[in-house]
């Protein structure tokens, strides 16, 4: 399969950019994966943890709490133990997030977009609450007409803005470094940026995609 890299004036084509966040606009990923692991350290369990977060970024992390009680613990899952746990894992991961480097190449894409009047949109499996302070703190809220989190889905926050918005599905693009993007982006139509990493690699071998680079600084 032959993977285009994009010049911007193959973007200007869009109107509507949809961005994960975390491994797309921030080096982010790996401490939500790491935060995973230290959350049940000493249960014996950390490889299953590390490749269920990892074959399921993008998804909720109450999901993945729910998840691994039922099939790794045992356990009934209760929202108050999902409250708990959430608690514990924002914790672990706010802080950090907010320190972590952007993306390379992401400033100037962001900054070319909004500057061409596009509309961009954080759709993240992050709680909604939680991202939008990030977003905040890390100076990106002028650079975002709308940021979503969960417990939407990412395909229900692209229908949304399509129909809300009136764009087209041609004329919308997607940003994502996980299964969970791309899937979204298929199942509303939408043409897809594949943030390619290496612990994703044998997923981008086996789907299609339209454009794939391992930053963004092709873009510069």
């Amino acid at each position: 399969m032959i993977i285009k890299t994009p010049s911007f004036e193959d973007l200007n084509t869009y109107q509507c950019f949809f961005f994960d966040f975390d491994g797309v606009v921030l080096e982010s990923g790996n401490i939500k994966t790491e935060a995973f692991v230290e959350l049940y350290d000493g249960k014996g369990i950390s490889e299953e943890i590390k490749r269920h977060h990892l074959e399921n970024q993008g998804i909720s992390r109450f999901e993945k709490f729910k998840w691994i009680a039922e099939n790794l613990l045992n356990q009934n899952y209760t929202a108050e133990m999902g409250q708990d746990l959430g608690s514990q894992f924002s914790e672990l991961v706010k802080q950090k997030v907010i320190a972590a480097p952007f993306v390379k190449g992401f400033e100037s894409l962001i900054q070319q977009l909004v500057g061409a009047g596009k509309y961009c949109v954080v759709a993240s499996g992050t709680p909604e609450i939680e991202l939008v302070e990030i977003v905040k703190e890390r100076g990106l809220a002028n650079f975002f007409q709308e940021v979503h989190g969960s417990p939407k889905t990412k395909e229900a926050i692209v229908k949304g803005i399509q129909i809300r918005e009136s764009y087209k599905p041609e004329q919308c693009l997607f940003f994502g470094d996980a299964s969970t993007d791309h899937k979204a982006a298929e199942a509303t139509n939408v043409d897809f940026y594949a943030r390619l990493t290496d612990e994703m690699k044998e997923y981008w071998e086996g789907v299609s995609y339209t454009y794939g680079t391992t930053d963004f600084s092709v873009l510069v």
